[in-house]
């Protein structure tokens, strides 16, 4: 078995194989660094409201274990665009005995994330007879937006043989011949990372990226349903081979300074927000979305069934804070 990455073999896999993160040119919700967020937050203690902290720094954060919802993290308004200029990849090195390889994962914040946007076609008799885009606002919307890419690095060659990407709770691998087809690669040797418009969901090329796909009905009428995931060049990027900070490498944790708001367990957001919108409400806009010539009467019945099951899609994140990424699956290698 070849042996683990040394620190200085991590830093040399960074240096030529960090992704660039490019981000959609009509964002809203930019990147921004933990510690600039922070200055915009206000810690919650909701057991006891003498304990709230202002602006706190990761080192008031608490640790673990945790309490339940004890705490969370309400922002001003202000921090919502983010601050690119802040931004970087937070690094963790993920390897465990036996295998042959470490995956480079690099978390980058966002502040907020923006609400979803459809794709909707009418079917009459199975065909499509109108196509509309709708904003879902406030569905997909929340506090708070934890996303990674990660290179997977031989042990051995030191060589790049692989790179997942996350999308909306899904992570996918991409083998080196995939890579070789389906990213573009920039300065020789670093992969580029197409994050969705509001949404942050990562691809490896421009596109409208769907999915959540749905079809009720049909015959007679019926709808579609994609989700879209936009992407494109012309936005801000982030170049994770000169803006990254290693906090994470559990088999040489003596040589990594992991900062304190890694331990931090609960949400990156506020506790207790639900989303207020009904079943009705929202085949209203699936049918407005449609126009004039869409909203065809016999729609009606396929319009209620798809907005009860698009509510059960996107009430489970509802405006939350995101989870801590040290408390998510991939941060622990469970992809």
């Amino acid at each position: 078995m070849a042996q683990p990455l040394s620190r200085a073999d991590i830093e040399a896999a960074i240096a030529k194989y960090a992704p660039i993160f490019q981000f959609h040119p009509e964002d809203q919700y930019q990147p921004c660094s933990v510690e600039w967020f922070l200055t915009h937050a206000t810690l919650v203690d909701s057991q006891d409201q003498k304990n709230n902290i202002v602006h706190p720094t990761g080192a008031q954060l608490p640790q673990g274990p945790k309490q339940g919802a004890r705490y969370y993290l309400n922002i001003e308004d202000s921090v919502k665009p983010g601050n690119p200029p802040s931004a970087k990849a937070y690094v963790n090195a993920f390897w465990q005995a036996p295998l042959a390889y470490t995956d480079l994962q690099f978390w980058f914040f966002t502040a907020y994330n923006g609400h979803a946007t459809a794709e909707f076609s009418s079917l009459v008799w199975d065909k499509v007879k109108h196509k509309g885009q709708v904003n879902l606002a406030p569905l997909g919307e929340h506090v708070g937006d934890w996303e990674y890419a990660a290179v997977r690095i031989d042990n051995a060659s030191k060589e790049l043989i692989g790179v997942i990407l996350s999308a909306h709770g899904k992570n996918i691998l991409y083998d080196k011949a995939a890579i070789g087809k389906q990213f573009e690669i920039r300065d020789g040797t670093h992969p580029v990372i197409y994050s969705s418009l509001n949404g942050h969901a990562n691809f490896p090329a421009v596109g409208p990226n769907y999915t959540e796909h749905r079809k009720i009905l049909g015959i007679p009428a019926g709808l579609e349903f994609n989700l879209l995931n936009t992407t494109a060049t012309g936005g801000t990027s982030l170049k994770c081979a000169s803006a990254y900070e290693l906090v994470a490498a559990e088999w040489i944790k003596d040589q990594v300074k992991t900062p304190d708001w890694v331990k931090y367990p609960y949400r990156w957001g506020p506790e207790g927000t639900v989303i207020t919108m009904d079943t009705r409400t929202l085949g209203e806009i699936l049918k407005a979305s449609l126009g004039a010539k869409g909203a065809d009467p016999l729609l009606d019945t396929p319009i209620v069934l798809l907005a009860s099951e698009l509510l059960h899609i996107f009430v489970k994140a509802d405006i939350n804070g995101a989870g801590a990424p040290s408390g998510q699956n991939p941060w622990m290698g469970k992809y």
